[in-house]
């Protein structure tokens, strides 16, 4: 494990020289090595020591110890060697670390390691963040690095001068891409140093907010969003070539061979608006991006801070439409910006979204989607949920909106809602389910989307005395019929009983009129419901009371009668 203050390997952007006779190098392997300086003209013995120590007071030491004759005429070329216990480093916390990004000090022998908020690093060290992770950084200063996925990085040098607070930061991207928000100086004459290194070319700030980027194909990216920035390119030799001033609100690439193109204006920030305010869908997060003239590619990034350090989530390409996997119900804050033709970011459009996506809402079941259901029994019901679920709020509206919904429910047990105080007409319902906290509160999530229906009145009920009997035409039997309009069908349930617990027969009748089967003498029930052409059905009629009587059959087996035609019971 990284120990918080243990000191660090490093690769310095320093000529290497040779050691002054006698002077004792850094020989434990844990250990920071010396510092070698090359002398160029102007250098002085205290200017080496403000530079390099802890305490610049101690230049007449180090002049002792390079053997050093005359601390104001340094010999141009010479090397001055800093023992690394005199050195003052700067210490860098890891804030936020999202996904399995790695961190190693090489000079110490030390394996990869887990990143891990709160881990102290220093000079030397190197960070793997690959694809899905994202590291923060926090220097001595307050200034702060986010480190985007598929990145490799190194903390090539971090200085501090604990007496003057002058600091020098140089990291070292070979892959990948990060974002700084450098603090600025407030005391302009003391020294700050922040580069950002990539293959081909240097990017020197002393106060902004800018990103840096090294592409697939080469090229290096950057972008200002504050203040004023320097890019140096270099050739493959690592020789100085072109130079750029870049401004806030613009940007440059330099190419693979170290050519830096003409700076120039940020596409402008990409719209935001077509997102909604709460974001309810539990299965995916759906971000929006409106298209900006000249942009080739989009890119959004999710983060849990407004700082935008805290980064989950970030992707890019040329739909400005993005769908991610679902994230927990919570606060969120979105970035994007478009990118033009030679891959530079624009201005970043930022928005506070919410996420509020459970519990999730029930399932409709009935009725089917503008489906017709009658208004003297139509219920809308829904899936009923599962653990945790204390409840359900059921809405019905005219609009689409719900701006001014006709029905409210409020928490009920059952996922289901009548609309016998509805007219005819067509109508929305949306279900939400509720949950019951902790703390004893109920939480509600969101509503399903509204889903249509319309409502009709039903057939009229039939009367008791609307069944009129009929003389069987043969013995034992059940004649009705009874009045109907065209294209109704009916179901008739015939029972011993007026409970109708447990019917004899239970028919469906294409006309209004039904004959039963051979019965046994009795009293016997029958009630009817109307199934109307539209599919609306009334309430079963009330039971109309039937006797069968026992008939004198003839020897032909036809029911015998009187003169008057009607039938000869037999005696019981």
């Amino acid at each position: 494990m990284f120990r918080s203050r243990l000191p660090l390997s490093t690769a310095i952007w320093l000529a290497i020289g040779v050691a002054a006779p006698g002077l004792a190098l850094a020989a434990s392997a844990d250990q920071l090595p010396d510092i070698r300086h090359t002398v160029v003209s102007g250098d002085t013995l205290e200017g080496v020591a403000q530079r390099y120590l802890k305490d610049p007071q101690q230049w007449r030491a180090v002049g002792t110890l390079n053997g050093v004759k005359d601390p104001l005429r340094l010999r141009v070329g010479s090397v001055i060697v800093i023992p690394a216990h005199m050195v003052g480093y700067q210490e860098v916390t890891i804030t936020h670390v999202k996904g399995v990004a790695r961190v190693r000090s090489p000079q110490s022998g030390s394996d990869w390691q887990s990143a891990a908020s709160g881990t102290i690093l220093t000079e030397g060290d190197e960070l793997q963040v690959p694809a899905g992770s994202y590291v923060s950084l926090r220097f001595a200063d307050g200034s702060s690095v986010r480190i985007n996925e598929n990145s490799q990085l190194k903390l090539s040098e971090l200085r501090k001068n604990s007496r003057t607070d002058e600091q020098q930061s140089v990291l070292d991207l070979s892959q990948g891409g990060l974002e700084s928000h450098v603090t600025p100086v407030v005391d302009q004459r003391r020294k700050r140093k922040f580069e950002i290194k990539t293959p081909m070319a240097t990017t020197s700030v002393r106060g902004t907010v800018f990103s840096v980027s090294v592409t697939d194909s080469g090229k290096a990216i950057t972008a200002v969003d504050k203040g004023v920035v320097q890019v140096q390119g270099y050739t493959a030799k690592r020789q100085p070539a072109q130079q750029a001033l870049v401004p806030a609100g613009s940007g440059v690439a330099v190419q693979a061979s170290g050519q830096v193109g003409t700076p120039v204006a940020l596409l402008e920030a990409p719209s935001l608006e077509r997102n909604p305010a709460v974001f309810e869908d539990a299965n995916f997060l759906t971000l929006q991006v409106g298209e900006v003239p000249g942009a080739r590619q989009y890119a959004v990034l999710l983060a849990l801070d407004a700082d935008l350090s805290r980064v989950i989530l970030r992707q890019s390409h040329a739909s400005p439409s993005f769908r991610f996997e679902a994230v927990p119900d919570g606060t969120y804050y979105l970035s994007a910006r478009a990118l033009d033709a030679q891959d530079i970011p624009g201005k970043p459009a930022v928005q506070t979204i919410k996420v509020k996506a459970t519990p999730i809402p029930p399932l409709y079941s009935s009725p089917a989607p503008d489906g017709l259901i009658g208004l003297s029994d139509g219920e809308l019901l829904c899936t009923e949920g599962g653990s945790g679920i204390a409840g359900y709020r059921i809405q019905v509206s005219a609009s689409r909106d719900f701006s001014q919904p006709l029905q409210d429910s409020g928490v009920v047990d059952n996922c289901q809602a009548s609309v016998t105080g509805l007219g005819e007409g067509h109508y929305f319902w949306r279900a939400a389910s509720v949950r019951r906290l902790a703390d004893g509160s109920l939480d509600q999530g969101p509503f399903a989307q509204p889903q249509a229906f319309k409502t009709g009145s039903n057939p009229a009920v039939l009367g008791a005395d609307a069944l009129n009997a009929a003389e069987p035409s043969a013995p034992n039997l059940l004649q009705l019929s009874w009045p109907a309009e065209p294209n109704q069908r009916f179901n008739l349930q015939l029972a011993k009983d007026e409970s109708f617990a447990s019917p004899l027969a239970s028919t469906q009748l294409d006309q209004p009129q039904w004959t039963s089967d051979p019965l046994v003498a009795g009293d016997y029930y029958v009630r009817i419901q109307v199934l109307d052409p539209s599919g609306l059905k009334s309430r079963y009629s009330d039971p109309r009371k039937l006797t069968v009587e026992p008939s004198v059959v003839t020897g032909a087996g036809t029911v015998l009668r009187t003169g008057e035609g009607k039938a000869v019971l037999s005696p019981r």
